[in-house]
C-alpha cells in the first residue's frame, strides 16, 4: 500500500471515529472485551479464595480499576498473559498463567498450619457481627464488630398541628464507614396513632458514607390523623457518624419554610438529656468540638473496639495441603491458583503492584464495576440452578454493555440489568453518590385488567382511585411500565410491584402531565413530583370489626404493641383476616406463636458452607425460627391476604402459614424472595444488594425462590371495584368466614 494511500485510510478511519463519537458510543473491540473478561475471571478466584496474607490486605477494589487499565489493550494472548503475572504472582506463591499448564504435581506434606478461604453463605460481603454470613481464613484470627445495629438520638413532637403539610428535616452530618451497609443517617417518622406509622425514611437506601461535612434532608407528608413526629439521627452497624445544626421545618401555605423548636438542635449541650438515646446503649456518644459546621460542638456516635476470635467457622472441612483450582480465563490463556498455603506461604508474598502505577480511565473504571459485580454473584449468589442463568456466559455481554455506558445514568442502567439477569426480588442498584431527594408522583399505581391503574390517590379529585393512566409525560404508560420491569429482578409478580413504584419516578418538584380516564373518558391532569412516600391504599383501620365477630389486622402497619392489648379478643373471634399485601411490622413475627397448636423445629433458611469458587461447599448450615405457642390461641376461622408484594420477611411469616396450615390464603402469589441479604459495593461508588441464603419450604426441599407463596383463593383487584371504592381481595376473605 503506498504512502497516500495509507494516510487516506488512516484519516477515513479517524472520520469514521468521530462520527461514531457524536452519535451512538463504539461497541467495544472484542479483543478489549476478551482481556477484561479473562482478567476478571482470575480475578474473583484470587481475591475471595487465594489465602496468603497479602491478597487478604489489598484494596481489591483499586486492584480491578488498575487491572483492567493494565490488561484492555493487550494485543493478544502473548501481551495479555505477561501483563496478569505482573498483577496476580506478586501476591505470593502458587498462582500461574500460560497458554497451558503442565499436569500438577502435589507438594511434600507439611507439619505447619494450613491457610485457607472458609465462607458461610455471602461472607465476602458487607457483613458485621453476629449476622448469618462471616469470613475467615483458616489459622488466621478474625474481627468482629462489637455493633450489629444502630445507636441514636429522637425527639417527638406533637403532630396536631401539623397535619396536611410537608415537613422537612435536615442537618449536616458525615461519617466514616467501613462497610456499605453501614453509615449515617438522618430519620423520620409520623406516627398515625392506631392507624400505625404514616410517612417513614430512615436513608436506609442512602446512608450517609461521605468523611466531608454536608447537608442531608428527608420530606414527607404529615397525614390527617397524625399523631407525632418522631426524628432524629443515628449511626448503623459500626459506622462513625457526626452530625450538627438539625433543623425541622413545615412547609406553610404562603410556600416558606417555618422552623419548628426543638431541643438542643446543634448538640451545644454537654450532655443528652434533650434527646432519647434508641438503638444499642453500648456505643459511645460524645461530644467534639474539633471544626464543627455550626456553634462549638457537634456529636459524635462511634463504635467499640472490634473483638478478635481465632474460632474456625467450620471445622469440619479443613484445607488440603494442595489444594488448588484450574481454570480457562478465555483469550487463550489458563490458570492455576492456590487455594491453600502453608503459614510460611501465605507470609511470603513480595509487594503487589504500587497503587497508581497504572493510568485509568472512565471506561476501566465501568468495566471494574462489572467484574466486581460479576464476581460476588459467581461465587456467592445461591440461586443460579433457579435462576437458569448461564452466569459465564453473561459476562461479555455485561462488559459489553459497561464499555457503551458513558453516562452514570447509562452505568447504573447497565448494573441493573446485570442484577436483573441474576432473577433475585432482593436486587437492587444504589448509586452513593447521586446528590438531591428523589421524588414521585403522588399516586400508586398498579397493573389491574392489563392497564395500569391508580389504586391510591393523594390528589383524588385530579386522578381519583380507579383512573387508569394511559399516558405519562408524553409516553405511553404501559411501555413506562415495561422498560421499569426490564430493570427489575426477581419474579414476574415482583418486578411488577417494583416497576409500578419505579415508573412514578420523577424530578422533585418539577410537574408532569398524565392521560387519564376514571370512567367518564380520557383527559389530561398534571401533578407535581414530590419526595414523599407513596400515598397509602384505602383499607380498614389497622385493627377493626368489620362485622359482629369478625375481625381485620393490617399486619403492615399494626405493631406488637397494638396487637397484643386486643389478642384475647382475638383469640374469641369467629373469624379474622390478616393482612400481609406488603411488608409486615414485628406483629407478624410475633402472631405465629398465637396459631401454633404445637413446639416446631422446621429448617427452612440454609446458609452454605463455602470452601471454594464456583459455589463449592462443606455442606449447609440449616436454621429455622423454633416457634413455641403461645396463649391464647386463635380459636376462629384465620384468613390470610397477601400478594407480590409481600417479600422476604413477609414470606417467612407467609411460609409459617402455608406450610403449618395456619390459615386460608386469599390473594395472588408472593414475592418468591426470602433470606437475609447480602451488600458489596463496586469502585465507581454503586452498592448492590442480593440474596445470599436458599430459602426453601418447611420440608427443607420445596423450592420457594422465584415461586413464592401461592394462594389458596386466588383473588386480584378489578377496576370496577377501585372505582366503587370496593376491596375485592377483602370481600373475597370475608366471604370464607361462616
Amino acid at each position: 500500500m503506498s504512502r497516500a494511500l495509507r494516510v487516506a485510510c488512516t484519516m477515513a478511519a479517524l472520520t469514521a471515529v468521530a462520527i461514531t463519537a457524536a452519535g451512538q458510543p463504539d461497541r467495544a473491540p472484542r479483543r478489549e472485551i476478551d482481556n477484561v473478561a479473562a482478567f476478571a475471571r482470575l480475578y474473583g478466584i484470587v481475591r475471595f479464595f487465594y489465602p496468603s496474607d497479602a491478597a487478604a490486605g489489598l484494596d481489591w477494589d483499586r486492584f480491578a480499576t488498575d487491572g483492567v487499565a493494565r490488561v484492555r489493550t493487550a494485543k493478544d494472548a502473548s501481551a495479555l498473559a505477561p501483563q496478569l503475572r505482573a498483577l496476580f504472582t506478586p501476591l505470593g506463591p502458587g498462582i500461574e498463567i500460560a497458554p497451558s499448564l503442565i499436569p500438577y504435581r502435589a507438594p511434600a506434606a507439611s507439619a505447619e498450619p494450613l491457610v485457607a478461604w472458609r465462607y458461610l453463605g455471602a461472607g465476602a460481603t458487607d457483613n458485621i457481627g453476629g449476622g448469618a454470613y462471616a469470613a475467615k481464613r483458616t489459622s488466621r484470627p478474625r474481627r468482629l464488630s462489637a455493633v450489629d445495629g444502630f445507636t441514636g438520638f429522637a425527639q417527638t413532637v406533637a403532630a396536631q398541628d401539623l397535619r396536611g403539610r410537608a415537613i422537612r428535616l435536615r442537618g449536616q452530618a458525615r461519617s466514616t464507614a467501613g462497610a456499605v451497609s453501614s453509615g449515617g443517617a438522618l430519620w423520620l417518622r409520623v406516627d398515625r396513632g392506631a392507624q400505625g406509622v404514616g410517612f417513614f425514611d430512615n436513608m436506609g437506601d442512602r446512608l450517609i458514607r461521605d468523611a466531608g461535612w454536608r447537608e442531608y434532608t428527608i420530606e414527607g407528608i404529615v397525614a390527617d390523623d397524625a399523631t407525632n413526629v418522631v426524628f432524629g439521627v443515628m449511626a448503623v452497624r459500626g459506622a462513625t457518624a457526626d452530625f450538627d445544626a438539625l433543623e425541622l421545618s413545615t412547609h406553610e401555605a404562603d410556600g416558606n419554610w417555618r422552623t419548628l423548636p426543638i431541643r438542643d438542635a446543634g448538640f451545644e449541650a454537654d450532655t443528652g438529656s434533650a434527646w432519647n438515646r434508641v438503638g444499642s446503649a453500648t456505643t459511645p456518644i460524645t461530644r467534639q468540638t474539633d471544626s464543627p459546621p455550626e456553634g462549638r460542638q457537634f456529636v459524635r456516635f462511634a463504635p467499640a473496639a472490634a473483638v478478635v476470635s481465632n474460632d474456625e467457622l467450620f471445622p469440619d472441612a479443613p484445607p488440603a495441603i494442595g489444594d488448588h483450582i484450574d481454570i480457562e480465563l478465555g483469550g487463550g490463556l489458563k490458570a492455576r491458583v492456590a487455594l491453600a498455603l502453608t503459614d510460611s506461604q501465605a507470609k511470603s508474598a513480595s509487594a503487589p503492584v504500587a497503587e497508581g502505577s497504572t493510568s485509568r480511565s472512565d471506561l476501566d473504571g465501568r468495566l471494574a464495576d462489572v467484574v466486581v459485580a460479576w464476581n460476588f454473584y459467581r461465587h456467592f449468589y445461591p440461586y443460579f440452578s433457579e435462576a437458569a442463568v448461564d452466569w459465564d456466559a453473561r459476562l461479555r455481554p455485561h462488559l459489553q454493555a459497561a464499555y457503551e455506558a458513558t453516562t452514570r445514568s447509562a452505568e447504573a442502567e447497565a448494573l441493573r440489568r446485570l442484577v436483573a439477569d441474576a432473577r433475585d426480588g432482593h436486587g437492587r442498584v444504589n448509586d452513593i453518590r447521586q446528590r438531591g431527594v428523589p421524588g414521585s408522583l403522588p399516586v400508586q399505581v398498579a397493573v389491574v385488567e392489563s392497564r395500569v391503574v391508580v389504586v391510591a390517590s393523594r390528589q383524588p379529585t385530579t386522578i381519583p382511585v380507579g383512573a387508569i393512566l394511559s399516558t405519562i409525560g408524553g409516553e405511553p404508560a404501559m411501555n413506562r411500565f415495561n422498560a421499569a420491569t426490564q430493570l427489575a429482578s426477581g419474579t414476574t409478580q415482583w418486578r411488577q410491584s417494583s416497576a409500578a413504584r419505579d415508573m412514578l419516578s420523577c424530578t422533585n418538584g418539577s410537574t408532569v402531565t398524565l392521560t387519564v380516564d376514571d370512567g367518564s373518558g380520557p383527559r389530561a391532569a398534571t401533578l407535581t413530583c414530590a419526595a414523599v412516600q407513596l400515598p397509602a391504599e384505602d383499607r380498614p383501620k389497622q385493627i377493626a370489626e368489620l362485622s359482629p365477630g369478625v375481625w381485620y389486622v393490617d399486619l403492615t402497619r399494626a405493631r406488637t404493641m397494638d396487637l397484643a392489648p386486643v389478642v384475647d379478643t382475638l383469640a374469641k373471634a369467629a373469624g379474622v383476616i390478616f393482612d400481609i399485601r406488603g411488608y409486615p411490622t414485628d406483629a407478624g413475627a410475633w402472631l405465629l406463636p398465637h396459631l401454633l397448636g404445637a413446639p416446631e423445629g422446621d429448617r427452612w433458611m440454609h446458609v452454605s458452607k463455602i470452601v471454594g469458587p464456583f459455589g463449592k461447599i462443606a455442606g449447609w448450615r440449616d436454621i429455622g425460627w423454633d416457634l413455641k405457642p403461645a396463649a391464647p390461641r386463635l380459636a376462629g376461622k384465620i384468613v390470610f391476604m397477601t400478594d407480590g408484594r409481600a417479600i422476604s420477611y413477609a414470606e417467612s411469616v407467609m411460609g409459617y402459614v402455608a406450610d403449618r396450615h395456619l390459615g386460608t390464603i386469599v390473594g395472588s402469589a408472593t414475592a418468591g424472595t426470602n433470606g437475609n441479604i447480602a451488600t458489596f459495593t463496586v469502585p465507581g461508588g454503586f452498592t448492590i444488594v442480593f440474596t445470599g441464603m436458599r430459602v426453601t419450604g418447611h420440608d427443607g426441599r420445596a423450592v420457594h425462590h422465584l415461586v413464592g407463596v401461592t394462594p389458596d383463593v386466588p383473588s386480584a383487584p378489578t377496576i370496577a371495584g377501585l372505582r366503587a371504592g370496593r376491596d375485592d381481595v377483602l370481600a373475597r376473605a370475608i366471604a370464607l368466614i361462616p
